[in-house]
């Protein structure tokens, strides 16, 4: 009798703790259903630094956050107070009960974000903050499986609003470093749309000889686009391509803070469909630092010296090896890839 005693205490003890609403529980649902969203949110905080809260609780102080991040947009797009509301609701994720709720947070979310995407003159920033937005609400909808394909209509709908308006520009950029940088400024956003992977390709086949280099702005959402300035670049000022083999002058910039050995032997060739085949060729050219002048009046100067086997690639010097790639019909060549103990660097060729 008395373990059923126990038991029975216990479950009299969870019930009052989680079934029944407190004061300041009761006031936040009124606020709540008021649409006094805030004055809600500042009850539920009081309830749940009291730690007495019914099973509803997590659903409505959602809704409580979800609601009011949703009037401040209306009253600001650009307001710090979004952002806040919706780390807060994300928080809350685990524990809230109703589907209801969740198609509620992901799919004002989403729209909030497509909103923020498609203003006029907006900064990149505000843009990446945008599309991380839809992708939180996507990545909750896929875990819950409350409105996954609403949320994935929105994101495409997004893309193509922000895509539209900004492809032009990066095509028409005389500067085609320039503008490659603003191609892939938009496929970190727009990763799979078909229009910005036709203008990169083309622009990739355009900048082969060029060593591209953009620093630290592009977000690596895919991980696959990214230029890193510490890593190594790399250029092609001269190519030639038939259907089974490629071969040209491959040249490396190593901007990684290293002095290192270069090592053709990992030089490889990726297909589009992620096939590997490695270089020949262990020729070239490497630039150093040698005194030139007379005794006294000495200076410093970059000077090619020529290596076979390995060279040396000294931190923002060049080096240059003669290469040659083959491989089977069907094998389309994506880009070079180069990778050792101190980083590693991709030269996206175009096809």
């Amino acid at each position: 009798m008395k373990k059923i005693f126990i038991a029975a205490l216990a479950a009299a003890v969870a019930i009052s703790l989680t079934g029944c609403k407190g004061t300041n529980e009761k006031r936040g649902d009124e606020h709540l259903k008021e649409g006094r969203f805030r004055n809600a949110i500042n009850s539920y905080l009081e309830a749940k630094k009291k730690g007495k809260m019914s099973e509803e609780f997590f659903d409505n102080f959602t809704l409580a956050l979800v609601r009011a991040g949703e009037a401040e947009s209306k009253k600001d797009l650009s307001s710090d107070l979004i952002n806040n509301y919706f780390e807060k609701a994300a928080v809350n994720i685990p524990q809230v009960k109703e589907n209801a709720t969740i198609e509620e947070y992901v799919k004002t979310l989403a729209e909030i974000g497509k909103r923020q995407a498609a203003q006029e003159g907006v900064d990149f920033a505000t843009i990446i903050n945008a599309f991380a937005k839809i992708d939180s609400a996507e990545s909750v909808a896929k875990s819950r499986h409350v409105a996954e394909s609403d949320v994935k209509n929105i994101r495409t709908e997004t893309e193509k609003l922000y895509v539209a308006r900004n492809l032009q520009e990066a095509t028409s950029e005389d500067d085609p470093v320039v503008s490659e940088y603003l191609l892939l400024r938009m496929a970190a956003m727009a990763p799979t749309n078909p229009d910005i992977q036709a203008a990169l390709n083309k622009s990739r086949k355009t900048t082969r000889g060029y060593f591209l280099i953009f620093g630290e702005n592009i977000p690596d959402l895919s991980g696959k686009h990214k230029v890193d300035k510490w890593g190594y670049v790399m250029a092609m000022p001269t190519i030639k391509m038939t259907k089974t083999s490629l071969s040209g002058e491959l040249q490396f910039w190593a901007t990684t803070g290293n002095n290192t050995e270069l090592d053709p032997s990992l030089i490889k060739l990726v297909s589009t469909d992620g096939k590997e085949v490695s270089a020949k060729g262990d020729t070239g050219w490497c630039e150093a630092e040698v005194l030139v002048g007379k005794k006294g009046d000495e200076k410093i100067e970059k000077k090619q010296k020529k290596f076979k086997g390995k060279g040396k690639l000294m931190n923002e010097f060049q080096c240059s090896v003669n290469i040659s790639f083959s491989f089977p019909a069907g094998f389309v060549p994506d880009y070079i890839h180069y990778k050792d103990n101190f980083g590693e660097g991709k030269k996206f060729l175009g096809h």
